[in-house]
């Protein structure tokens, strides 16, 4: 079963998904090739940067805030946000002050866990639909 977003291109959408707990990462990687995605994993922050530098065509990044190595998720942003990228970015965490951390930051939307898979499923079609960030604007201006 491939997803309306993963249809509107002829290339498989790539996901960069970095989380420290495997049983998490492989959750993810599970549910979202199921649903026609590729899926790059890496279970820390370097290991997330050096892949997605060697996958500029990376579509989404699926980020924990908790992770090992010495560079926080917060931290990984920072350094993401200053090579200019713009694919966009889902924070997945159970700390309490994510949204302080998306807040403003129009390439990052949040997730709080624990939450239901159709709810990052959801988010990614609308991040990867080409009028993204349309969406999200116009979602603003109305609420």
């Amino acid at each position: 079963m491939m997803t309306e977003a993963a249809r509107q291109s002829n290339d498989v959408n790539k996901i960069l998904a970095i989380e420290d707990d495997p049983e998490v990462l492989a959750l993810y990687k599970s549910y979202l090739q199921k649903r026609g995605y590729e899926v790059l994993s890496a279970t820390g922050a370097s290991e997330g940067m050096s892949l997605l530098q060697r996958n500029p065509d990376t579509r989404l990044i699926l980020l924990d805030l908790n992770l090992p190595g010495g560079m926080s998720g917060e931290e990984w942003i920072a350094w993401y946000i200053a090579q200019g990228k713009k694919t966009p970015v889902v924070v997945a965490s159970g700390k309490g002050d994510i949204l302080t951390i998306t807040k403003g930051n129009n390439r990052t939307a949040a997730l709080t866990k624990p939450f239901h898979m159709e709810e990052l499923q959801e988010l990614i079609e609308v991040l990867l639909a080409e009028d993204w960030h349309d969406q999200v604007s116009v979602d603003k201006k109305t609420h």
